[in-house]
């Protein structure tokens, strides 16, 4: 049966059901491309006023999976992955899948560049001279299974469906839906297969859900298809009204965590990449670690020990990374510090606004086609929840230029926050 495309838009702008085969010839009409893009953007604005029922994600999230090629793995170790749902210095991935690797896991892990004000782990990697997320599948897969993780973006079999449409959200300001961010994030993870998928799902000022209540939404929303999908999963609900560790921006990110990677760094994101990781173990091999508790002690163990930094500097080579010539990348052109208007107990920066000033300095994009800078953005100098006086420099600026080093500066000065109650780093688990 040929599909209606404006049926379908108009079933969406109207709030009527559509039909699991419907959905299924959709998709796959938008990953070969036989869809354009002014249609499915229209089916985007429509999805993001009205919603999807729980059936219509759960299909359209199966149907994202089967556009392009789903994975099959041969024996070996458990499988497993994260996904966090976008945040503003979210470098965890990086610390997380070697650190996951290390503890025995096997971790394909399919990640995605800069979505909106949020950064993406893609362009943190690309930040490493040499360093390809463009692996074919044999390829991730082989490194998979030989070394126990490997980094990509979506190939062009892998989910295509979610390829257009994780752009056209971005292009169409359609972001901010629970159906949408939950049929892109379990057509990807559902197509690689894996045995169970940990969901950090961020909330806040710097986050897409803004509210802990949205937040939890799309926590069971993630979990509800997983487990329907025959996946073990948990979902940690995080603060993001500030940015997690010290620095925001592609190259300072990599190398805090690196910091991580070598026993240090900050506690926020050693914190919550042990103990993402050892959900991940809990839900994946949970006859080898039955209890959240003891997973985490083995995960601190593996980080402190340097196996997690060994699998880093391998995946690292293996996908042809350099990084002895990131260590040597110069900083921005322009240093500005940062000082503090008054006097007080300094509590971090807005998260939304860290994201969208390094957003405007080149650290992300506006259109599908915009260029990374990967030397921009803000690094925090003071301590959070530190008593301060005016004129303290906080934290430094990296900019590209004076005027963006000014602009920024301007935003970050008006943006810090003062004198508040830290929320939790874990409001929940689901």
């Amino acid at each position: 049966m040929t599909l209606n495309v404006l049926e379908l838009i108009a079933s969406a702008r109207d709030g009527r059901k559509v039909s699991r085969d419907d959905l299924y010839r959709f998709a796959s009409s938008i990953g070969s491309g036989g869809v354009p893009d002014y249609q499915v953007a229209a089916w985007l604005m429509a999805v993001y006023l009205n919603g999807l029922s729980a059936e219509e994600t759960m299909a359209f999230a199966h149907a994202v999976r089967d556009s392009g090629t789903v994975m099959r793995w041969g024996e070996g170790p458990p499988l497993a992955d994260k996904h966090s749902t976008g945040g503003v210095g979210d470098k965890i991935s990086l610390v997380l899948a070697p650190l996951a690797a290390a503890c025995g896991l096997r971790v394909p892990m399919v990640s995605g560049r800069s979505l909106g004000h949020t950064g993406g782990t893609l362009d943190k990697l690309e930040s490493i001279p040499g360093f390809d997320v463009r692996l074919s599948v044999e390829k991730f897969m082989g490194q998979v299974d030989e070394i126990g993780v490997s980094m990509i973006g979506q190939t062009s079999d892998l989910a295509p469906a979610d390829r257009k449409l994780y752009a056209l959200r971005d292009a169409t300001a359609t972001v901010e839906s629970i159906p949408l961010i939950t049929a892109s994030i379990m057509g990807k993870k559902l197509a690689e297969n894996t045995d169970a998928i940990v969901f950090d799902v961020k909330a806040g000022r710097g986050a897409f859900m803004k509210t802990r209540g949205e937040a939890l939404e799309l926590a069971r929303s993630l979990t509800r298809v997983a487990g329907d999908s025959g996946v073990e999963s948990r979902a940690l609900v995080t603060s993001m009204d500030r940015p997690l560790g010290k620095t925001v921006g592609n190259a300072l990110e990599v190398r805090e965590s690196l910091e991580v990677l070598r026993g240090g760094g900050p506690g926020d994101v050693r914190e919550l990449a042990v103990l993402l990781t050892a959900y991940m173990l809990v839900c994946a091999d949970p006859e080898s670690h039955p209890v959240p508790d003891g997973a985490v002690a083995f995960c601190r163990e593996k980080l402190d020990d340097g196996s997690a930094m060994e699998r880093f500097v391998r995946m690292v080579k293996y996908q042809g990374g350099d990084l002895e010539a990131f260590g040597k990348l110069p900083h921005a052109p322009v240093v500005a510090s940062v000082k503090a208007p008054r006097s007080g107990v300094f509590c971090g920066l807005d998260a939304y606004v860290a994201g969208e000033t390094v957003r405007a300095m080149g650290g992300g994009r506006y259109t599908m086609e915009d260029d990374i800078d990967p030397l921009v953005g803000w690094e925090r100098l003071a301590r959070r929840d530190e008593e301060v006086t005016h004129g303290t420099v906080v934290g430094l600026v990296h900019a590209g230029s004076d005027e963006d080093a000014r602009m920024a500066a301007d935003r970050f000065s008006s943006s810090l926050l003062w004198d508040m109650p830290v929320p939790p780093l874990v409001m929940e688990v689901v």
